[in-house]
């Protein structure tokens, strides 16, 4: 969630950030950009500046997306899809 948080955040003047990410944070990520990319209700509200900046973000987790093994993906889908907590830790 941490990471999310500092993805909204401006970057203090830098054009980039750079973390580190597991595969399957990053899976959760790039669902979450696909489907807000794809939601046509919001590329009609966000301000033409913000939806073209959003659009690069979508470009660039979508071709680290692309470079992915789909067997890989699939792995880590299953994963989250079917993970428990038992006291904060994933088992």
């Amino acid at each position: 969630m941490t990471k999310l948080f500092i993805l909204m955040a401006k970057p203090y003047g830098k054009r980039k950030i750079i973390f580190e990410t597991s595969i399957a944070e990053f899976l959760v990520l790039w669902d979450l950009v696909y489907c807000n990319y794809s939601m046509l209700h919001l590329k009609t509200k966000m301000k033409p500046h913000i939806l073209k900046v959003y659009k690069e973000f979508y470009d660039e987790i979508e071709s680290i997306y692309e470079m992915l093994e789909q067997d890989e993906i699939k792995v880590y889908w299953d994963y989250i899809k079917n993970y428990k907590m038992k006291g904060c830790i994933l088992h």
